[in-house]
């Protein structure tokens, strides 16, 4: 059912936010358990890989796939998304996050708490939605009409660790990412649907694609590469115009 991976994926950061929380407490008696959520990344960063080199090769029209990655990472680059969003974030921690201090009570130090929220807030939901699976797994729901939901479940994964992390580090504000995520994803996810049927030509290059950028994701997640996941974000889009002609 489509939205099933998103309202999932919300869901599990609102949990995984909870869990983080409780987890700072054993942080601070158990210190050797700090690199647990780190060793958990790695783990699913390998099963992302995977999963992305499986999607890739489904693709029948390799020619297809080629161009749209050249083409897509090309005109990425060109107008550097990647850049973008990484201004992007700066500017939402500036507005958000402050470092205020009341230094005459400083146990009911508003500010403190105030930057504790916003960052956690902030960082996950940047962290969750500024990346290649949160469009590339809503693109393959919504074109698939809700019946592959495999990236945004692998996602949602992803997204669990990342809040565990988050919230452990700056506090329960990394729930009300769930919020963003919903949204966001939401909305690229039904976009998708209502298009599919004006894109049934293309569906498994768009899919293939994403798969490959999926793949680098996973590559960069493990510190193989270091790769602008998001100059390649194009190249998703490019297989709708060239498998027109091809």
């Amino acid at each position: 059912m489509i939205l099933t991976g998103t309202i999932l994926n919300a869901v599990v950061v609102i949990v995984g936010a909870i869990l983080g929380h409780f987890m700072s407490m054993l942080f601070d008696k158990f210190p050797r358990l700090r690199e647990l959520p780190t060793q958990l990344m790695k783990a699913v960063s390998v099963v992302v890989i995977v999963i992305g080199v499986s999607g890739a090769i489904e693709s029948q029209k390799p020619i297809v796939l080629v161009i749209s990655m050249v083409v897509g990472t090309l005109i990425g680059s060109l107008i550097d998304i990647d850049g973008a969003f990484e201004r992007f974030g700066k500017f939402i921690e500036r507005k958000f996050v402050r470092n205020k201090e009341n230094t005459t009570h400083p146990m009911l130090n508003e500010g403190r708490v105030q930057k504790s929220f916003s960052k956690a807030f902030v960082t996950t939901a940047l962290t969750c939605c500024v990346g290649a699976l949160a469009i590339t797994g809503a693109l393959e729901s919504g074109l698939s009409g809700g019946a592959n939901q495999e990236l945004l479940y692998t996602k949602s994964v992803l997204d669990f660790i990342t809040a565990i992390v988050f919230s452990s580090a700056y506090g329960l504000g990394a729930a009300a990412a769930s919020v963003v995520i919903l949204i966001y994803q939401g909305v690229i996810e039904l976009g998708a649907s209502w298009l599919s049927v004006f894109l049934q030509n293309s569906i498994t290059e768009i899919s293939a694609v994403g798969s490959v950028i999926v793949c680098a994701l996973g590559l960069n997640m493990i510190g193989a590469t270091k790769v602008k996941i998001a100059n390649m974000l194009p190249a998703v889009f490019l297989p709708i115009l060239l498998c027109l002609f091809m």
